[in-house]
């Protein structure tokens, strides 16, 4: 965010498409949800400037059910790490694959 500020971008008019803090594919102690949320959080908290007003996440590979189980975490989360922008989700394949199959 140093460069945006740099050029004066208008930081309350863009929007950041992260992906989650997961665990490797390979891993084999897959992190839970909970642990996703605060993870994720807390590395956004520490880099993304309250300014930005929205957080969209995409699905990065995860399964449907690990997209959406994450989101939920993501969202209900009551820790300590503070949350200022607007939390959403920007899925494609997340929430296609399964209709998709069934389609073709």
């Amino acid at each position: 965010y140093k460069a945006l500020a740099d050029y004066h971008v208008y930081l309350e008019g863009t929007v950041l498409k992260p992906s989650m803090v997961t665990s490797g594919t390979k891993c084999p102690d897959q992190a839970t949800p909970d642990q996703v949320a605060h993870l994720t959080l807390l590395a956004l908290s520490r880099h993304v400037p309250a300014a930005v007003p929205g957080i969209f996440f995409l699905s990065g590979g995860q399964t449907e059910q690990m997209a959406t189980d994450n989101l939920m975490a993501i969202t209900c989360y009551t820790g300590k790490v503070t949350r200022p922008w607007h939390i959403s989700f920007c899925y494609g394949r997340a929430l296609q694959d399964s209709c998709r199959a069934v389609w073709l």
